[in-house]
């Protein structure tokens, strides 16, 4: 957001004019022309304040926002400095968690993005059919990283694991799991 009145008071001298490429959308969207700016009062404008009666958001260029300042807000807040080196090491694992998801997610073997894929006429239709789509891409996730690490996601023995749900693991093919075994009915001869 540009303020007049910082401009007013800090002396910033006027930006070099640059050329703006308007088929691209962040460039012409991250110039000082396009972002909104503060309407000063037409007696203001006449009669500037003096410095130490302006607001206080207007006495100094930066504001300094502490843990709890922003409310509901607080929970978007960042404790690391962006692009810092302690934010890379905590946010540039999980980001490529997600963009690698993303990939899965928009390859040639699923890709959400193609409508084809999804043939539903309906906005709920095609909402349940691409969570679907999702929940499949995780499962495909989860079966490849049991095959590569040969472990389960509990971390645990696979006997422990079983011993504890009272079933054996399905035995796998080269296509995959196989299917559930329908349950043992106690009590029923045939």
């Amino acid at each position: 957001m540009a303020c007049p009145r910082c401009n007013q008071v800090h002396q910033i001298p006027a930006p070099r004019p640059a050329v703006v490429d308007l088929t691209n959308r962040r460039a012409t969207a991250a110039h000082t022309a396009a972002k909104p700016t503060v309407p000063i009062p037409q007696p203001e404008r006449l009669r500037p304040l003096p410095k130490d009666e302006l607001p206080r958001i207007c006495q100094k260029p930066t504001i300094t926002v502490r843990p709890g300042d922003l409310d509901k807000l607080d929970k978007f807040r960042q404790d690391r400095h962006y692009l810092h080196p302690s934010w890379q090491d905590a946010y540039r694992p999980e980001r490529a968690n997600i963009e690698g998801a993303n990939g899965r997610l928009k390859s040639h073997g699923i890709n959400i993005a193609d409508p084809s894929k999804r043939l539903a006429h309906g906005r709920v239709a095609q909402t349940v059919l691409l969570a679907l789509m999702v929940c499949s891409t995780n499962l495909q996730m989860l079966f490849s990283w049991t095959q590569t690490t040969g472990t389960t996601a509990h971390g645990g023995d696979v006997d422990a694991i079983t011993e504890l749900a009272g079933t054996a693991p399905a035995a796998t093919t080269a296509h995959g799991p196989s299917p559930p075994r329908p349950p043992a009915t106690v009590g029923t001869r045939i």
